[in-house]
């Protein structure tokens, strides 16, 4: 499921990055790998707190919507 769809407060182990080869680069780069933990903290106006490899991060809907995580 992408990240868009998970509920606030869930954690999750990303499966894939989809996307371009630019943007999957970008989102591995900022620690989205494949086997990591996502845990989503808050969504405001179309952009989530998340935090990955202890890192918390601000993604925009565009990019949440590139990256797919399983159910936990």
């Amino acid at each position: 499921m992408p990240l868009n769809l998970v509920p606030i407060g869930s954690s999750h182990t990303i499966q894939k990055i989809c996307g371009t080869e630019a943007q999957r680069h970008h989102l591995e780069a900022l620690g989205f790998l494949p086997g990591e933990t996502i845990n989503v903290l808050s969504r405001f106006n179309g952009y989530y707190v998340v935090t990955v490899k202890g890192s918390k991060i601000g993604l925009s809907d565009a990019f949440a919507k590139l990256i797919i995580v399983s159910f936990s």
